[in-house]
């Protein structure tokens, strides 16, 4: 008995290092997961100005935030677009400058953020989080790891198709450029009307990724195995959904898109 005790306590030293590492490592087995790096929040500080065009901000937070599996990461960059404020208030807005937001483990309010052009007036106790559901957030960490494999999803939500155009933009949450779409599924909330032809999920460079659906009524769902094949974008380019002969008049669907982008290290 003490000698099994004794080769446990063995193995749990040899492993215990793995172990450490393993916990500093990207999330899901080195693939960097936009879902995970989606779900960071944080308010505006006390003390912080109150207005719209130009502001700069002070944060409750110390610049990092933490993965579920405690790797931490680097929220605010000038390329990161971030959701401002709630319900009628919310906007959509990329820092101009970034300051002292490095994860060092600083005092609280050290981290200033601004922005240019708000339309909108914020100030403190005002929510901030991801802009684009963790994609260039992933992105961006990736590169600065050294290089890896971005797992994206583009959840639009429920969106109302439009009757003065044959595309319908699903959300405002571009699929990244050189990127591999695997998925792409959509259920019909609202009957379609007209859209004669049937509807097709795609990119706004074209690109379609379902064969057409000629079921318009709510309930039906369709997806990119239609298709027979994976997609490889070129540039960014906002998910659609598009009528293949005629505008819809009436009708919203539900879509997720999925899929990867390779990204090179940054340094």
């Amino acid at each position: 008995m003490k000698f099994r005790n004794l080769i446990f306590a063995l193995a749990f030293m040899i492993l215990l290092p793995f172990c450490a590492q393993a916990q500093n490592a990207p999330w899901r087995n080195g693939d960097y997961n936009s879902v995970d790096y989606a779900q960071w929040k944080v308010q505006i500080s006390p003390g912080s100005p109150t207005g719209n065009g130009t502001q700069t901000f002070q944060l409750q937070t110390i610049g990092g935030v933490e993965l579920p599996n405690g790797r931490t990461f680097q929220v605010f960059s000038t390329n990161t677009p971030v959701l401002i404020g709630v319900g009628a208030n919310q906007e959509t807005a990329t820092p101009s400058a970034v300051s002292g937001c490095l994860f060092t483990g600083q005092a609280l309010g050290t981290c200033s953020v601004t922005f240019t052009g708000l339309t909108n007036s914020h100030g403190p106790g005002d929510l901030l989080q991801s802009g684009d559901q963790g994609i260039q957030e992933a992105i961006n960490d990736a590169a600065a790891s050294g290089g890896g494999q971005v797992w994206w999803r583009i959840d639009t939500g429920q969106v109302t198709l439009s009757t003065g155009a044959a595309n319908t933009n699903l959300g405002a949450v571009n699929i990244p450029a050189r990127s591999v779409v695997i998925s792409a599924t959509a259920r019909v909330n609202v009957t379609i009307g007209t859209c004669t032809g049937g509807w097709s999920l795609g990119i706004t460079s074209g690109t379609e990724f379902t064969a057409a659906n000629t079921t318009l009524t709510a309930g039906t769902t369709t997806d990119s195995s239609t298709g027979g094949t994976t997609f490889i974008t070129g540039t960014a380019g906002l998910p659609i959904a598009h009528c293949t002969t005629a505008n819809a008049s009436a009708g919203a669907i539900h879509a997720v898109f999925q899929g990867y982008k390779l990204v090179a290290p940054s340094f």
